[in-house]
């Protein structure tokens, strides 16, 4: 992917409505294109004053899926977000891009499982501080492959590893729903103070907050399923050292 200067891209163009960060089990929806860029009349990009497609960012890898107008059929490989805005890119299937009306499918499959992994990831959180009995830090994560949650300490040892997926998956086994909440600053950092990432949180207008029921509020701004059983079963499958005293958790999410 050769990306254009997303600073041109961009320029002159109204905040994408995120409609993923509302909706998250909408997999397909219509959209009004605002700009349209083919490049080297094979791949374009396409900017919509709406989208279900959750860029690439905190951790989780981008959407893909399709959007289709009467004139073009794109095949979303990448969204990116800069600005306030969404820019998606793919290869073009057919037509010839414009701008105009259009329908966005994502491909259901890798964001459901996305959902579930990244719901699973603030399980291990808490998991892991329960597990330790202190609070953790995180360093980063990948939702793709490899899947893994970076932390702040030392690598914890093997007997650590099973207390902790058995804990997440007993709490799976139990349920507990998962509630998205957008808050002012203020009302956000009283309750945030536990939180494994707060540090990173930038200055925004509106927090939105994940909770799983019993367990701390984190700041995200991804996908998650409604309740902790979707997730299925969580096995970690090792913790990683890493440089800094940081280490990785790699885990996976397999359905029941």
């Amino acid at each position: 992917m050769h990306i254009l200067n997303l600073d041109e891209l961009t320029t002159a163009i109204a905040k994408t409505e995120l409609v993923y960060l509302k909706e998250m089990m909408l997999a397909r929806a219509d959209a009004n294109a605002l700009k349209v860029l083919p490049e080297k009349r094979t791949h374009a990009y396409l900017m919509l004053d709406r989208t279900i497609f959750h860029p690439k960012g905190g951790g989780q890898p981008s959407d893909r899926g399709i959007i289709r107008s009467a004139e073009l059929t794109l095949n979303i490989k990448k969204a990116i977000y800069h600005r306030g805005v969404v820019v998606h890119w793919g290869k073009i299937l057919s037509g010839t891009p414009s701008t105009g009306s259009v329908s966005c499918e994502i491909d259901w499959d890798f964001r459901y499982l996305v959902m579930r992994r990244h719901t699973a990831a603030h399980l291990l959180d808490h998991c892991l501080a329960t597990v330790t009995s202190r609070r953790v830090e995180t360093t980063d994560s990948w939702l793709d492959e490899p899947c893994y949650v970076g932390y702040k300490g030392e690598t914890p040892d093997q007997r650590t590893l099973h207390e902790v997926g058995d804990l997440a998956n007993a709490m799976i086994s139990a349920g507990a729903k998962v509630k998205i909440a957008f808050l002012e600053p203020d009302a956000a950092k009283a309750i945030l103070q536990n939180a494994p990432n707060i540090e990173r949180l930038p200055d925004l207008q509106e927090i939105r907050t994940v909770t799983i029921s019993n367990c701390e509020p984190i700041p995200c701004g991804g996908t998650h399923v409604a309740d902790i059983n979707e997730i299925g079963k969580i096995s970690v499958l090792k913790a990683e050292e890493m440089p800094y005293r940081t280490f990785r958790l790699h885990f996976s999410v397999q359905s029941d």
